[in-house]
Order: C-alpha cells, then sequence, then structure tokens
C-alpha cells in the first residue's frame, strides 16, 4: 500500500493530489491513498479543501480515496490522530510519546519504507520509482516541476473548478475580452513570526520588472491584482494605473482568486503555490508566466523549464 500525507494550505495540497495522481496512474494494480489526518488538528489556512472544491463538480475526474487510522498505522507505524473537533489537539499530544517509542522501536522491514521530504532530499526520480509491492508512507510538498510537468493535460481534467456565479462570472467575462494578467501579492501568513525569516515579501523590486515585461509582450495590458491584503495593495501599486484591485474573494471563497487567476491573458505570480497553480491550470493557449527568481529568503527557486514561463 502507498499512502501518501497531506499537510498545509490548498496549493501545497493540489502538490501533494498530483503526486497521488501520478502515484495511482504509474501503478494501477497497487492501492494509493490519501492520509487527510494532519487536517484534524491543525487549521492552517482554510483547512482541507480539495474534497470541497473539486469533487462532483461535472465532467471532472478528481477522486480521493482516503486511508483509515488503521491502514496509516499498518503503514507509516505512527497512531494517527482518529478525529477532528475540540479533544484532538489533546489527544495527539498524549500520543506523541506512544509514537516517538513507536518510532523508536520502529523496524523498516515490517512497517514499510518512508519518504519523508521534510527531513531528507529526495529526488522525484526515487519517490516515484518505488516497489509498488511494499508499504510506502510518503509526505512533503512535490512542488518540484519533475512532479507535473507531463502532466499538466491530466491536471486539469481531474482539478475543475467548480463554475463561478455572480460577480466573479461577471469578473472572468470581462477578463476575456481584455489582455487581462494577473498580479498575485502574498502577505498575511508571510509577515507572521512563524515564516518571516523563512520567505520573502516581494515587493516592487520584483513586480515592476515583471509588468515591464509583461507591457513588451502585450499591446495594452490589464492588471488584475489579488491579495489578502488589498489596503496595502491599493498604496504599494499606486505607480500602477491599468489595474483592477480584486477584492471580492475571502474565508471559504478564497480559491476563487485562483480560478479568477486562470482566466487571465498572463500570470505574474508570487512565491506561493496558490498563485502557481493559477499558472499551471491557465486556460488560455501560450499564456506567459511571470515568475520570482527566489521564494525562500535563503535560496533561489529552480529555473522552470515550461514555455512561456520566465524567470525574474
Amino acid at each position: 500500500m502507498i499512502i501518501v500525507r497531506f499537510t498545509s494550505g490548498l496549493g501545497n495540497q493540489m502538490f501533494q493530489y498530483n503526486l497521488y495522481s501520478l502515484l495511482k496512474e504509474k501503478y494501477p494494480s497497487a492501492t494509493v491513498k490519501a492520509d487527510v489526518s494532519w487536517f484534524y488538528t491543525n487549521d492552517e489556512h482554510h483547512g482541507f479543501e480539495l474534497c470541497r472544491i473539486f469533487e462532483n463538480v461535472p465532467d471532472s475526474r478528481f477522486s480521493l480515496d482516503r486511508a483509515s487510522a488503521r491502514e496509516i498505522y499498518k503503514v507509516s507505524g505512527q497512531i494517527p490522530t482518529l478525529f477532528s473537533g475540540p479533544l484532538a489537539k489533546p489527544v495527539r499530544f498524549l500520543l506523541g510519546p506512544v509514537n516517538r517509542k513507536l518510532r523508536e522501536a520502529r523496524m523498516p522491514e515490517k512497517c514499510g519504507i518512508t519518504f519523508d521530504q521534510l527531513n531528507e532530499k529526495f529526488s522525484a526520480e526515487q519517490v516515484t520509482n518505488i516497489d509498488p509491492g511494499k508499504n510506502h508512507y510518503i509526505f512533503g510538498f512535490f512542488i518540484e516541476e519533475a512532479y507535473y510537468r507531463s502532466r499538466i493535460g491530466t491536471l486539469k481534467e481531474e482539478l475543475v473548478f467548480p463554475p463561478l456565479e455572480g460577480r466573479c462570472a461577471a469578473l472572468a467575462e470581462e477578463m476575456k475580452s481584455v489582455e487581462s494578467v494577473s498580479v498575485h501579492v502574498r502577505r498575511g501568513d508571510y509577515l507572521s513570526q512563524t515564516y518571516a525569516d523563512r520567505f520573502l515579501c516581494l515587493d516592487r523590486s520584483y513586480y515592476e520588472p515583471a509588468v515591464n515585461i509583461i507591457r513588451e509582450k502585450m499591446d495594452s495590458p490589464w492588471f488584475y491584482i489579488f491579495s489578502e491584503d488589498p489596503e496595502f495593495v491599493e498604496k504599494e501599486f499606486a505607480w500602477l494605473d491599468d489595474k483592477t484591485i480584486v477584492d471580492i474573494n475571502n474565508g471559504s471563497d478564497s480559491f476563487r482568486d485562483m480560478q479568477l487567476m486562470t482566466k487571465c491573458r498572463a500570470n505574474i505570480i508570487a512565491n506561493s503555490t496558490f498563485s502557481q497553480w493559477a499558472s499551471i491550470l491557465n486556460e488560455n493557449a501560450e499564456h506567459i508566466t511571470i515568475y520570482p527568481a527566489r521564494y525562500m529568503s535563503d535560496e533561489d527557486t529552480e529555473e522552470r523549464t515550461l514555455p512561456g514561463w520566465i524567470r525574474v
């Protein structure tokens, strides 16, 4: 059995889903399941969103088979939190010493092989070329292009958004009628004590050169700026006249921003998996994507080889 662990926000969940889908496709005779128990005790962003957004959408091939607690224990050798709610975190705390003992006593030949990209660096080739006859518990983020480069057509059939309505639908129609360019500005948690030392908050030194590249490639671009901090954007982008600040989606509807970005003819993405997915799923042929050379404060990003992607 192969189990892929899902964690974090929507963009990371989508990368984890890509690996899950890839393994199901590559090993049709194997049992591949998803461990979503992390969300029982973590409320980062908007929780586990994949099924709420992509399940039961007409003409979508999305599906997700969840692993049971017994299956997670069998494959990972760890006792997962069994339920969500107010008692979930105390239970996880109580299970901590038990799971530490289990890790110390764990015998790989009995409990299977674990790929942990949070603590060790495994290549895409290692993670996707495994013995399907053995147990594998896999967790990490899997954002490297090697995991999805050849699967974009499949992903566009699986990660299908629900139909747009109301103001979002009207804005999507407007985007079709102009040379639309999405601009994603991520702040929020990147300013928090948890992430401030790790992630860059991109500023004008990135966005202005990105806008200039778009102006060289489009005759009359119109920029649609997406951010969870519209007041900051209003001041920070005062130098940009031909723009619309999109502030109509919040909370559980925030995914609609990603969906609207896929409608634009070009994307200026942030150091965020959220807007990266908007470019991967972009509906326009030969669309342009501007992406930052640095995502983290201490390292550069990998160079993308997808057509139309330009590194700044």
